[in-house]
């Protein structure tokens, strides 16, 4: 049976997010043709999420003086979309190592209607370094109620791509409901004050090698090691049970800060996806 976030995370009283999946890191320079391959890897991913519709994605690039989202066709190669995303700084002090990232690119998902009402919408910047908040880069999608999870084993496989196409140092797809129940497990461990930066749990999750290590000690959820990181998911897609892993890495002391800039494995390059 297909498994939506809607069948399997109705939307609770008052709440108007199914879900978000979250990915971030510290500071990391990039250039806009690097952040433009991750997202032109990245679409297609996200396009695969709704099988049975007929639609396509369009973008626009937030300015500062525009009158209003224009809406195109997405660019083939990452050079032309590269050249849309660049910022002015970018685009005049490239050697800087302060760099604010790329221009906020909106992404929309259509079957020929209006963008600004898409099927699926999100926004992305990135490439920040030297920045002043933590964590510098983020991305975060609110999955509609007709995106395609899957499986848990399914959803592990498109989560650790997209995991592998942008390289952060946490993922996370969580809901309104294990939010909640991890809340009322960090106060049942008597923990107080969470940085902000520190990393949610939820049904599935990404930790990165150099900025969290390995998992020091065996843990009862499904688990994969992969040479950058580690993918940890529960069995099943149960609240409670994501708030016994949430209480397990807490008490590992995998649920630290970031570190403000991040240190990949390796470069970037699309053999990685």
């Amino acid at each position: 049976m297909t498994q939506t976030v809607g069948d399997l995370f109705p939307l609770p009283d008052g709440e108007r997010v199914h879900a978000w999946l979250s990915l971030e890191w510290g500071s990391r320079k990039e250039t806009p043709v690097q952040v433009a391959e991750r997202i032109l890897l990245t679409l297609p991913l996200l396009r695969n999420r709704f099988p049975e519709l007929d639609a396509a994605w369009q973008m626009s690039v937030k300015t500062l003086f525009a009158p209003g989202p224009q809406w195109i066709d997405i660019p083939d190669g990452p050079e032309t979309l590269g050249a849309l995303i660049q910022s002015p700084r970018q685009r005049d002090v490239p050697d800087s190592l302060v760099d604010t990232g790329t221009l906020k690119a909106k992404f929309s998902l259509t079957a020929g209607g209006d963008p600004e009402n898409g099927l699926f919408l999100f926004d992305i910047s990135a490439g920040r370094s030297h920045f002043w908040t933590l964590p510098a880069n983020s991305i975060s999608l609110r999955p509609p109620a007709d995106f395609v999870l899957g499986s848990p084993e399914e959803a592990r496989g498109w989560f650790g791509e997209l995991v592998r196409i942008w390289q952060p140092e946490t993922a996370c797809l969580m809901t309104p409901e294990t939010m909640d129940l991890c809340r009322e497990r960090r106060g049942q461990l008597g923990i107080g004050h969470r940085p902000f930066s520190a990393p949610s749990v939820g049904y599935l999750n990404w930790f990165s090698r150099t900025g969290y290590g390995r998992l020091p000690f065996p843990l009862d959820a499904v688990t994969r090691e992969d040479p950058d990181g580690t993918l940890i998911a529960v069995p099943d897609w149960n609240a409670a049970a994501v708030a016994d892993l949430y209480a397990e890495l807490e008490t590992m002391g995998m649920l630290h800060e970031m570190p403000d800039h991040q240190v990949p494995d390796g470069p970037f390059h699309e053999d990685r996806a």
